[in-house]
């Protein structure tokens, strides 16, 4: 992603001012609020907020790759790997025109590899103690 975007909002990059959010809840007022925040501003809550409901896809998935990359298990406010949980639940549409960020997702998925590889050999270790 082009540095220069990260200090632009996802209402400049869109094009599209959404205005005062019409219905009283905190999911869509919180998803108004964000568009007009600096895309690289954007926490990993947000990032899985917006991407969650399919918001600003093209300029936000990237970012949370991005974030994965570096954590597989990024959180936002529910629980390790929340962000992970919204990226998977994008439409299928979305990675077969996307060929880059599929292959970022898949670099994800060999990081995960990774730690759970990881993971199993140090309670595998003998100076562990044994559970049960």
């Amino acid at each position: 992603m082009d540095e220069r975007h990260l200090t632009r909002t996802l209402e400049d990059l869109e094009g599209d001012r959404w205005g005062p959010a019409e219905f009283d809840s905190h999911l869509v007022r919180e998803a108004h609020r964000l568009r007009s925040v600096p895309i690289g501003d954007l926490t990993v809550e947000n990032l899985r907020l917006l991407l969650g409901q399919q918001i600003g896809t093209p300029w936000l998935l990237p970012l949370a790759l991005a974030r994965l990359t570096d954590d597989p298990l990024a959180m936002g406010d529910y629980y390790p790997g929340d962000l992970l949980t919204s990226v998977l639940g994008m439409d299928s549409s979305y990675w077969s025109s996307h060929a880059a960020d599929l292959l970022a997702l898949w670099q994800v998925r060999t990081a995960l590899e990774e730690l759970h590889g990881t993971t199993d050999r140090l309670l595998a270790d003998e100076r562990w103690p044994a559970f049960g």
